[in-house]
């Protein structure tokens, strides 16, 4: 049944990218054949979203290609589960100290030398996977929590420089987003293919060497091909572009709301894979089956499922919607999709319970980060999209050192409370944005 679930899913990723192709490109091309100008700068929008869109599914490639296996390789060298359990905890609080504090960095010393640096931390971290001790491992973890950090913040920030830089219009930059969520789903299932065939040739290290080869070959091509970009260049110390951050947070509204928005909810996708796979594994024995789920097709399918929250995310844009409004029904189906398994313990409900919620997932990262573009001051945005993953980085801690104590059910109504609350927070940016338009209209 999973088969024919994944093969539907595929089926209907193909013809949403086909049917509904992006409004935007179409119309670059139809007035390029009339204006030099646009012509010229057409190309040169092109040129810039391959460069990026290249090294993104490089990056995310060998950070997909980690995953899966960091419980079966740190077993396999004999760590115990609280030792292992330590060492997904050391990887969010790395992530929430020094990956803060690493990628405000950024916007002093240059967005594209940290993109280099991180492809040089998260290279070493997984060279270190080799080693099997204990200690050496942990390191190898606080390495990949920093690199995390950078991951998400540097490249988004270079990304948004380099178009506002140039002059692009705002529908481009959603155009990149939306390929870049849509790649990341791609790259998942792929790299999972890659990950499959290595360990069964080699061993459960194998991946990670895989990694390292993306990794490397990203660090070349951005040192060959990208222009560097700066924020502040006028602090000289480091920490005062951290703080500078966290007064800009505090003194806007929004952009704090923001900030807590996408703390909650990848806080909740980051619970969420923790509960998944038991939760399906229950409904399952309970169904009276007796096998075992295949959990790589689901991953699959779940991944195909961003995919498509992408491509929806596209649509709703060539429809003139807002993407403050898109957010609302994002957070307001994922709400509903993580209360439904403290309703029902029927298997197929909560196989597309969960594919409504990686969905959007999917719909949820091109989303903010056009929202982010717009309200994130150029001069300090690593640092503020760095902070933006801090109270996200202390949740997932909390939730990870009591996971064992607390019911399925409290789990999830933990999740389902996070959306809600991003929800909530969305609402409120609508409602103010609306009120602020009607007020411009009075005026006028």
């Amino acid at each position: 049944m999973y088969f024919y679930y994944f093969i539907f899913l595929v089926v209907a990723c193909i013809a949403i990218t086909y049917l509904f192709k992006p409004k935007t490109e179409e119309e670059e091309k139809d007035k390029s054949k009339t204006n030099e100008k646009i012509s010229k700068e057409s190309n040169e929008y092109q040129k810039l979203n391959k460069s990026y869109l290249i090294v993104y599914s490089l990056v995310v490639t060998g950070d997909w290609l980690q995953g899966p296996y960091n419980y079966s390789l740190y077993q396999s060298y004999g760590l115990s589960l609280a030792e292992i359990g330590w060492m997904s905890v050391c990887g969010f609080l790395s992530s929430l100290v020094l990956g803060t504090y690493v990628g405000s960095i950024a916007d002093k010393i240059g967005r594209k030398r940290m993109c280099v640096y991180f492809c040089i931390l998260y290279g070493t971290s997984c060279l270190l996977r080799y080693v099997p001790n204990f200690f050496v491992l942990l390191f190898g973890r606080v390495l990949s929590g920093i690199s995390t950090s950078l991951l998400f913040s540097c490249f988004e920030s270079w990304l948004i420089n380099e178009h506002n830089s140039k002059g692009f219009a705002s529908s481009l930059l959603s155009n990149t987003l939306t390929w870049a969520a849509f790649l990341n789903g791609l790259t998942a299932i792929i790299s999972g293919l890659i990950g499959n065939v290595v360990v069964s040739y080699f061993s459960y290290a194998a991946p990670y060497g895989v990694a390292v080869i993306f990794f490397a070959i990203s660090g070349v091509y951005i040192q060959l091909n990208w222009n560097e970009n700066y924020g502040d260049t006028n602090n000289k110390k480091s920490s005062s572009a951290l703080v500078e951050g966290i007064n800009v947070i505090l003194k806007d509204f929004t952009i704090l709301s923001v900030g807590l928005i996408q703390s909650f909810f990848e806080a909740a996708m980051y619970i969420f894979v923790f509960l998944y796979s038991p939760i399906l594994e229950e409904a399952h024995k309970l169904a009276g089956h007796k096998d075992e789920l295949p959990f790589g097709l689901i991953f699959a399918g779940f991944m195909v499922c961003i995919m498509i929250g992408s491509r929806i995310f596209n649509i709703l844009m060539q429809k003139q919607w807002k993407v403050i409004t898109i957010s609302l029904p994002i957070f307001l189906l994922s709400t509903i999709s993580m209360i439904l398994p403290i309703i029902t313990m029927n298997e197929h409900i909560l196989y597309w319970t969960f594919a409504l919620f990686e969905t959007c997932c999917g719909m949820f990262f091109p989303t903010l980060g056009c929202i982010k573009s717009q309200i994130i001051p150029e001069e300090v945005r690593s640092s503020v999209m760095n902070l933006f993953r801090v109270p996200m980085n202390a949740i997932v801690v909390i939730v990870l050192l009591i996971i064992s104590h607390l019911s399925q059910e409290t789990q999830f109504i933990i999740c389902a409370v996070l959306c809600a609350l991003s929800f909530l927070l969305s609402f409120n940016i609508s409602r103010k944005e609306t009120a602020g338009v009607s007020n411009d209209k009075k005026d006028n």
